[in-house]
């Protein structure tokens, strides 16, 4: 997979640099991990949520379990939204729980590319706009990043979320 830099978390300071590399994808064992397809049929984003929220909490995951199943859910949307899936295609849902407690969820779509990925996560809501996924997803506490398959024929987003999320 190429690597893409991942979004910095929102605590960080926002006039300096708030793109930063972390590698993509983590190629560390995981200690833990679950998988799934989910059709994109508008439910993806909801059974990402609950299937998410059930597996972590059967998977022992020390992290905040709601905030992840948000996270999950988010990315799934965003994915089956915006990557234009045909009819009947599947996005895949992987939770990994790595060595250092940090949870990994990756969602993987049939479009190779990430049109304006950087500007989508450092955007910044104005007084009074809805927040966009991303921005959600990255205040919730996850870092984000993608990579395009070697293929060329879809792309993952990885959200890294801390094993003891601060509420």
């Amino acid at each position: 997979m190429t690597s893409t830099p991942a979004a910095s978390s929102p605590a960080d300071t926002r006039g300096s640099s708030n793109v930063v590399e972390i590698p993509m994808p983590v190629h560390e064992e995981p200690v833990w991990q679950w998988r799934r397809t989910f059709e994109a049929n508008g439910s993806a984003g909801g059974n990402a949520r609950v299937h998410t929220r059930t597996q972590l909490t059967m998977g022992h995951w020390l992290g905040d379990v709601e905030h992840a199943a948000q996270i999950a859910a988010r990315v799934m949307y965003n994915a089956e939204r915006h990557s234009s899936p045909p009819p009947r295609a599947r996005l895949e849902l992987r939770l990994a729980i790595i060595a250092t407690g940090e949870l990994l969820i990756e969602v993987t779509d049939p479009l190779p590319d990430f049109p304006g990925f950087i500007e989508a996560v450092t955007w910044e809501p104005a007084e009074g706009e809805r927040p966009r996924g991303l921005w959600v997803v990255q205040q919730l506490g996850a870092r984000l990043s993608y990579a395009v398959a070697e293929d060329r024929r879809s792309k993952t987003v990885q959200a890294l979320i801390p094993g003891t999320l601060a509420c």
